[in-house]
């Protein structure tokens, strides 16, 4: 059995054309000859589901938040680490969410939404998504991530870098283009797959990696993993390979062991 972890947002999913009929294809193909194919993701379940709703594919397991959670193929959380309450707080004053035109607040499988702005081309605008106000955030459990967009990926990067060096004993922020996450120290995409490897009890089967932006950076580096032929420059550096799309490295890999 093989193990294979695609970031959706940019790698499996395209902004434009959504997930391709031979993205789909291939993962039933690898399915079918008993490996296994999941997600890991900036989302939370919800979100990926969202995001999957129009496609037929069956996941075998969710690393979610940027490694903050994981779900196994029958939905239930294995793994999952909270925001530090008094960290939430110190957010909603910093200056990305002011700048921000949302507020995402996430748990595992269910998302709420702050609008600053009313950004009527956001498709979350529409995704029925429960609103919040500040006050009411702070009662919400089991908080695992806050998710902000900045302006552009190089504010992104600034504002992300000033939250790692003022509440870096607390959270991660990760950058993914424009947008920020942040969530709770010591979690990221990297550390997510190894606690579903320890959950599953997965350790001894090889675990293949893809992503295209800089918080696929630590998976990419700790399991020496595959990066988008279009991913950040950073990330494909650190890659041993890029492929054009999720499919073509699920093939190639397939074709390796024969």
């Amino acid at each position: 059995m093989k193990i294979a972890a695609s970031d959706f947002d940019g790698t499996l999913n395209d902004k434009d054309r959504g997930i391709s009929p031979e993205n789909v294809a291939a993962i039933k193909e690898w399915q079918a000859e008993g490996n296994k194919f999941g997600l890991v993701t900036g989302r939370n379940l919800e979100l990926a589901k969202l995001g999957l709703e129009s496609y037929d594919i069956k996941l075998d397991f969710c690393v979610g938040l940027n490694g903050a959670v994981v779900f196994d193929e029958n939905e239930q959380e294995v793994f999952g680490a909270e925001l530090p309450t008094k960290v939430i707080e110190e957010l909603w004053e910093h200056d990305i969410a002011r700048e921000s035109p949302y507020v995402m607040l996430l748990q595992g499988k269910k998302t709420y939404a702050h609008w600053n702005t009313a950004d009527e081309d956001n498709p979350l605008r529409h995704a029925g998504l429960p609103e919040v106000t500040k006050k009411e955030s702070l009662g919400i459990p089991r908080l695992m991530q806050m998710c902000f967009a900045a302006a552009s990926a190089s504010r992104a990067e600034e504002l992300a870098a000033d939250i790692n060096r003022r509440f870096g004993e607390s959270v991660t922020a990760e950058v993914n283009l424009h947008y920020v996450d942040v969530c709770s120290a010591g979690n990221d995409k990297g550390t997510g797959l190894a606690n579903l490897q320890a959950a599953m009890g997965w350790e001894q089967h090889p675990l293949y990696v893809i992503g295209d932006d800089l918080n696929d950076l630590s998976m990419i580096e700790r399991f020496g993993g595959f990066a988008m032929e279009n991913a950040n420059p950073l990330v494909k550096e650190k890659a041993k390979a890029t492929f054009g799309c999720v499919g073509e490295m699920l093939r190639y890999l397939q074709r390796a062991d024969k």
